[in-house]
C-alpha cells in the first residue's frame, strides 16, 4: 500500500470517527427529552423542509427506510406531542408531518446543542481551515454520490 492510499483509507476512519463521536454526543443532549437516534433523526429531517412539513412518504425515502419503520417512530413522536399527521389537501392518500409548538420548542433546543457540538468539533481551527474541510468533504460526498449512480464502486476482489 502506498502512502498515498494509506492516507486515503484513513480519512474514512476518521470521517466515520468523527460522526460516530459527534452522534453519541447529541444522543446524550437529547436523551433528558426522551428521544431517540432515530427519532431526533427524523425531526431533523422534518425542520430541514422549508414549509415546516413532509409528506411520510417523503421522509422514509429520504432517511432511506421503510415506510412501517417511519410510521412506527412518527407514532411515538405523535404521541410525545412533536410532530402531527395531517391530511394532504391535494391527495387524500398522503400524511403530512408537522412539527407542533412543543416539536419546535424541542428543535430550538436542538439548534443550541448543535451549535455547542460544532463549536466544539471546530475548536482551535481557523477559518480557511473550516473553508478547506468543507470543501474537501463536499467534494468527497459529490465523489461518492457520483460513483454510486454509476455503479463505479469496485467490489471486493474475493468473498470473504
Amino acid at each position: 500500500m502506498t502512502e498515498e492510499a494509506g492516507a486515503g483509507f484513513r480519512i474514512g476512519f476518521l470521517v466515520h470517527d468523527v460522526s460516530r463521536l459527534r452522534q453519541a454526543l447529541f444522543d446524550g443532549g437529547m436523551r433528558p427529552h426522551g428521544l431517540t437516534r432515530a427519532q431526533w433523526w427524523m425531526l431533523v429531517q422534518l425542520s430541514r423542509s422549508a414549509d415546516g412539513t413532509m409528506a411520510q412518504s417523503d421522509l422514509a425515502r429520504l432517511l432511506g427506510v421503510g415506510k412501517v419503520s417511519v410510521g412506527a417512530t412518527i407514532a411515538r413522536l405523535e404521541a410525545a406531542g412533536f410532530v402531527r399527521r395531517e391530511g394532504d389537501a391535494s391527495d387524500r392518500r398522503v400524511r403530512r408531518l408537522a412539527l407542533t409548538g412543543a416539536g419546535r420548542r424541542l428543535q430550538a433546543k436542538m439548534i443550541g446543542l448543535r451549535e455547542g457540538l460544532n463549536d466544539a468539533m471546530t475548536a482551535g481551527l481557523t477559518p480557511e481551515e473550516l473553508a478547506q474541510a468543507g470543501r474537501v468533504l463536499a467534494r468527497m460526498k459529490a465523489n461518492l454520490s457520483a460513483a454510486r449512480q454509476a455503479r463505479r464502486v469496485p467490489p471486493m476482489e474475493e468473498p470473504l
